[in-house]
């Protein structure tokens, strides 16, 4: 997934690395906000938040006045992997959506990418979580336990 991920060029478009940051960091934001802040032209800032959103690392919220760009799981990940963004505000950020102990969330994180390299599911958390579990690595306890509650209740088993 990180193969598929790295044809958009994150690491090497520096402006494409400025727009995600920005989305994650101050975002839910419009393509207008974006460029008045980060001193674009509109349709610049347009089409690499476009971008982002076809290679899944932003999604358009539902908005009624027009396309307002948010972060996925998967940009906020992306961008930790990269460097895009200083770690702990990515950290925080996803350790809040998942009430996760961020020293947690960073260790699986690390532990996870450099494990599986350019060969990584890169997804949600819960989604990555269970990839790791599949394919025999180990997950911490406190990630396991939030991630259980998306089991249906009969598959979780407690042990």
């Amino acid at each position: 997934m990180l193969k598929l991920i790295s044809a958009c060029r994150l690491n090497e478009d520096q402006l494409l690395s400025e727009v995600l940051r920005y989305i994650i960091l101050k975002g839910p934001a419009t393509a207008y906000r974006i460029a008045r802040d980060l001193n674009l032209h509109f349709t610049q800032a347009y089409r690499k938040a476009a971008r982002l959103e076809r290679f899944g690392m932003a999604r358009r919220a539902a908005n009624h006045r027009g396309s307002v760009f948010e972060a996925t799981e998967r940009g906020i990940v992306t961008c930790y992997y990269f460097g895009c963004a200083h770690w702990d505000n990515l950290i925080n950020k996803l350790a809040a959506r998942h009430k996760l102990p961020g020293p947690v969330l960073r260790a699986f994180l690390d532990t996870y990418l450099d494990h599986f390299k350019n060969d990584a599911v890169v997804d949600d958390i819960p989604v990555m979580a269970f990839y790791a579990a599949y394919r025999g690595v180990e997950i911490p306890q406190e990630l396991a336990s939030a991630v259980a509650r998306y089991l249906p209740r009969v598959a979780y088993v407690s042990h």
